[in-house]
């Protein structure tokens, strides 16, 4: 059985007397699962009843846009983010505010979902504390830039054959300086 930490909204009503905590993961499932018009119904009842309760319906949203969405729509972050600082010009008295949430609900339902950070987190969660899983420091980042890069000699030739490398590589970059700088070491005149 899964034990996690009491949820406040457990505790608390929406304006239509629905449990928070239900309408909350309500709005998370049903966006998942692209039903835009329960989830935006969910999102209006989250916001209608209280500024607290629509202050976390915009924390949801932020963590769905990345949690849910991810690599399915990379600007989905951006975008949620942008409504949230629109939403910041308008007093909690306006009406239009909950348009905001509609929207990007809608949004949000509309976008192709990719799960997979949060696949990836929750591994490394599991696997850190029970596996004994740790980050590898690679040779190439011991560089010029590090202590022990340093005590080993290592300067601008090194970090620009090794540390400087990028994958996947853009083809049409601009690589007249790549080129410059790469005579330059190679004369032994810069490093």
């Amino acid at each position: 059985m899964v034990n996690l930490p009491r949820d406040p909204w457990q505790t608390v009503k929406t304006y239509h007397g629905l449990k928070a905590d239900l309408v909350i993961s309500a709005l998370q499932k049903e966006i998942r699962r692209g039903n835009s018009d329960n989830a935006a119904l969910l999102a209006y009842e989250m916001a209608l009843t209280s500024p607290a309760l629509e202050d976390y319906l915009w924390q949801r949203l932020m963590i769905i846009s990345v949690e849910d969405i991810g690599f399915g729509a990379p600007q989905a972050p951006v975008l949620i983010n942008a409504l949230v600082q629109m939403l910041a010009r308008f007093d909690r008295g306006v009406a239009e505010r909950k348009l905001f949430a509609v929207h990007a609900v809608r949004y949000l339902c509309s976008c192709r979902k990719d799960r997979s950070s949060d696949e990836m987190i929750n591994y490394f969660m599991y696997a850190t504390e029970h596996e004994g899983l740790r980050p590898v420091i690679p040779d190439y980042a011991v560089d010029m830039h590090t202590a022990d890069g340093q005590a080993m000699g290592r300067g601008r030739a090194h970090f620009w054959a090794e540390g400087a490398q990028i994958n996947p590589a853009w083809e049409e970059r601009d690589r007249q300086y790549h080129e410059r700088l790469s005579a330059l070491l190679a004369a032994g005149e810069w490093d």
